[in-house]
């Protein structure tokens, strides 16, 4: 059975089930809401209104008896208290003629009552006809009437809410019944499919993906061949095409690499050499102007220059020829090699770079132009992000301990380089060690650089054996370390040559 019909199987099998149990989950909320709409639109409305009433006509019971308390202190306060009166008079006429056909009779004769009785006493003599007994027994059985007429209002809405919530709950129970039948057969129907899909498709596809993967970190070892559905055995065919083809394209592009930075390297080594000349005043002397044309165009010679020999040192890292191992080589030489040759793009920069070691170091089998390199560009991007007036501080320490996830015995330099810039944003950690990874930091005006620095200097240390790593301290800046073995390269990856190696001509931060 091809992918395609598999598919459509599952799922329509899965479809079926949850458009079922959406189907009954819809009808219980539109007959719930149905039950709600007709709450709210025939008995709540009606309270409403009545409600209105029932308050209109106690403000008249109100009014009168504080028009009789005002009586009782002063007989002729009768002008004084009519006004309020005929007020709740007013709102209980306007009340009645709005809802006096809709509302209950019961609260509708006892409001017109109440407006018989604000009528009579507020004409004249108000305060007479408040004391009139025959009222004040009227008012009593008003007032009574009036409060077991709401009391009848809200008993009605109060069983009408019963009846409702009774309906609501059986709606809601067959709906949970009916949505724990459909879960069940969702879950029976899921682990079938998966089960199903996984024994031809799933395993396959897990097996490729791991393999695209790998291809895709730049391993490109031959595809191992897969099972299942023919279109997952077509995409194996297709992943190991495509693999040759770019295990193809990176020995190209290295060789292209490699063969173009060399290409490039003479003339400008030899346009430095003719800018130091003409600096140095050996072709004639110099105005001001001049010499700073001159100077500008040696910086930019020395930037290219840096970045051919970073790409040199990438293709001799990349071709497991990296180590050139110097019998008695002093580490501390390097470092201070690499740090002297950084103070020029330091100064430029308006960056103090700061060394201190401790601990003793003696003579060791090392590569120092791969270390001298890999030191610079760690410094060299912490001066590209360093404002002007702060410090890169490196310091050297000897430790058993060695870089996070070696577990062999042995001496370690450790070099730690931390700036006072911005940081690293948490974003962009994981991405640090990209090759060409580029990303703004913070507010300098600097260029980002083209994302070889970083990379290069951790394959050059891992082809002698150490690491680079970047340590997350809490604090302003950013905290770079490298690890460099001292009994000797632990990598078995290269076949290295005890020969003496010069140191480089120039460093290569990038």
């Amino acid at each position: 059975m091809r992918l395609v019909q598999r598919l459509i199987i599952s799922h329509s099998l899965l479809t079926a089930v949850l458009l079922g149990a959406a189907g009954f989950a819809v009808v219980a909320l539109v007959r719930m809401t149905s039950l709600l709409t007709e709450l709210r639109e025939d008995h709540l409305g009606q309270v409403r209104e009545e409600e209105a009433v029932h308050q209109a006509a106690w403000g008249v019971e109100v009014a009168a008896r504080h028009a009789i308390l005002a009586c009782e202190r002063d007989p002729a306060a009768g002008p004084n208290v009519a006004p309020s009166l005929k007020m709740s008079l007013r709102r209980l006429e306007s009340l009645l003629a709005q809802y006096g056909d809709s509302i209950q009779p019961s609260i509708r004769n006892a409001a017109e009552e109440y407006r018989g009785y604000a009528r009579y006493v507020s004409e004249e003599n108000t305060c007479a006809r408040l004391f009139e007994p025959a009222l004040r027994e009227k008012r009593l059985i008003w007032d009574e009437n009036l409060t077991d007429a709401w009391i009848a209002v809200v008993r009605s809405l109060h069983e009408v809410v019963l009846a409702r919530e009774a309906e609501a709950y059986a709606i809601g129970a067959t709906a949970i019944v009916m949505g724990l039948i459909f879960g069940a057969l969702a879950v029976l129907a899921a682990w079938g499919v998966a089960r199903w899909m996984a024994r031809g498709v799933t395993r396959p596809l897990e097996l490729l993906s791991t393999q695209a993967r790998q291809v895709g970190q730049g391993n490109f070892a031959p595809i191992t061949p897969v099972g299942g559905p023919l279109e997952v055995q077509e995409l194996a065919s297709e992943l190991e095409r495509t693999r040759a083809r770019l295990a193809e394209i990176d020995q190209l592009k290295d060789a292209f690499v490699a063969s173009v930075s060399h290409d490039l390297r003479t003339p400008l080594t030899r346009l430095r050499a003719a800018l130091g000349l003409m600096a140095d005043g050996t072709t004639g002397p110099l105005n001001a102007q001049q010499r700073r044309v001159v100077d500008l165009a040696r910086n930019a010679c020395e930037r290219e220059i840096r970045l051919v020999s970073a790409l040199l040192d990438m293709s001799r890292v990349r071709s497991g020829k990296a180590l050139r191992l110097e019998a008695g080589c002093l580490l501390d030489e390097v470092l201070d090699s690499a740090m002297e040759g950084m103070h020029g793009e330091a100064d430029e920069a308006g960056v103090q770079l700061e060394l201190e070691k401790e601990g003793t170091l003696g003579p060791a089998l090392l590569d120092s132009a791969i270390i001298e390199r890999a030191v610079a560009n760690i410094l060299g991007n912490a001066i590209r992000v360093s404002s002007r007036g702060q410090k890169v501080r490196m310091l050297r320490t000897v430790t058993q301990e060695g870089p996070p996830g070696h577990t062999a015995s042995g001496t370690w330099a450790k070099v730690v380089v931390r700036d006072e810039g911005p940081g690293v944003r948490p974003e962009v950690v994981d991405r640090l060690f990209e090759h060409f990874f580029t990303s703004p930091v913070g507010n300098t005006a600097n260029p980002p650089g083209i994302g070889l620095g970083l990379p290069l200097a951790r394959e050059m240390m891992r082809a002698h054996g150490g690491e680079v790593a970047f340590i997350d301290e809490p604090g302003p800046g950013a905290t770079f370390a490298v690890w460099i073995p001292l009994e000797g390269p632990a990598s078995v990856r290269y076949a290295a040559e005890t020969t003496p190696s010069p140191s480089p001509s120039a460093p290569s931060p990038v």
